[in-house]
């Protein structure tokens, strides 16, 4: 999904006592998912990015990611957290900043990273479009029969539960289209070629016709480096196989809309009125994705930074005990 559709759902779900007095936004940014992108084409949704989406039948992460979770027995595979300390592996003394370089340092990091399992997989994001930004988090079940819920930045800095109804471990995720389950997440391929093989025989039966192979595999890589709860070696073999892709370039060093410094890595192509461009921020020291940039005609449209990835038991906590 895009980022417009991760702001549109966040208001959505946003409760109306946290509204501001201001005149009401253009319905145009506040309609649900699945409304197309008004842009150009272009700005196709990503098929695996994370976004709120309460009340609808799957949360997307990318970006992009959620959950179809065939696992009743109370645990689930053992997969990673995004890196949040030292890197597990020797980074360059200068670090890359070339397309290739840059992401297979990352999946040299990543893909040593130590796995780790819990009973919610829980995220922290900023997302913005224009003027608009708002923060959330989101602890999405991971096993059958817990709730899942979202948490709401208010602008007093304190948190708004926001329940989301009809979320389950059987829809919490989302990877090339489709809810995904954490077993399937679990069993992607480890090598680059056949992850890529994999993900196109669903792009295949997905959406083929409206997205290129190359459009398609990003997208879908990028919610593996992102935010998808997968394994080290699977999130070193997504790193991988964006590396191998035709068209991705480097457009040197940047800072996300949070100030960290990472490379960003993007696609373009030309639109039905300007060139749009996907930008995935790869910090290539530590092995973390940063998030992702929306650009079109040369302008920043909007943008994710993720915060935070990772596992947690439960129970649900009180807002009131979040930082």
């Amino acid at each position: 999904m895009s980022h417009r559709d991760t702001l549109r759902a966040l208001t959505a779900a946003r409760p109306n006592s946290l509204d501001p007095t201001e005149p009401p936004a253009d319905p145009m940014t506040i309609m649900s998912y699945p409304q197309e992108e008004t842009v150009s084409r272009t700005a196709r949704r990503p098929v695996g990015r994370l976004v709120l989406a309460a009340g609808l039948p799957a949360v997307a992460l990318a970006v992009t990611g959620a959950i179809l979770l065939g696992n009743t027995s109370g645990t689930v595979p053992a997969v990673t957290q995004e890196p949040t300390g030292a890197p597990a592996a020797s980074a360059p003394a200068v670090p890359p900043t070339d397309a290739g370089g840059v992401l297979l340092a990352a999946a040299l990091v990543s893909e040593t990273a130590a796995a780790s399992d819990g009973d919610y997989w829980v995220l922290r994001a900023e997302n913005g479009e224009g003027s608009r930004r708002g923060q959330h988090q989101m602890w999405l079940a991971a096993v059958e029969g817990l709730p899942s819920s979202a948490y709401m930045l208010r602008a007093d800095g304190s948190w708004a539960p926001r329940p989301m109804q009809g979320h389950t471990a059987a829809n919490n995720f989302l990877l090339a289209g489709m809810p995904r389950s954490v077993r399937e997440l679990a069993a992607l391929p480890t090598d680059p070629a056949q992850l890529k093989k994999h993900l196109l025989r669903w792009h295949d039966v997905n959406d083929g016709e409206a997205e290129s192979a190359q459009e398609f595999l990003f997208h879908a890589g990028m919610g593996l480096v992102i935010d998808l709860p997968v394994s080290p070696r699977v999130r070193g073999a997504a790193y991988r196989m964006l590396a191998a892709l035709p068209g991705v370039t480097s457009l040197g060093r940047v800072t996300d809309q949070r100030g960290r410094s990472g490379v960003a890595i993007a696609v373009t192509r030309q639109g039905d009125f300007a060139k749009a461009q996907t930008r995935l921020i790869v910090d290539p020291v530590t092995g973390r994705a940063l998030g992702s940039e929306s650009w079109s005609g040369g302008r920043l449209y909007s943008w994710m930074v993720l915060l935070d990835a990772r596992w947690a038991d439960g129970p649900l906590p009180d807002a009131s005990t979040l930082g």
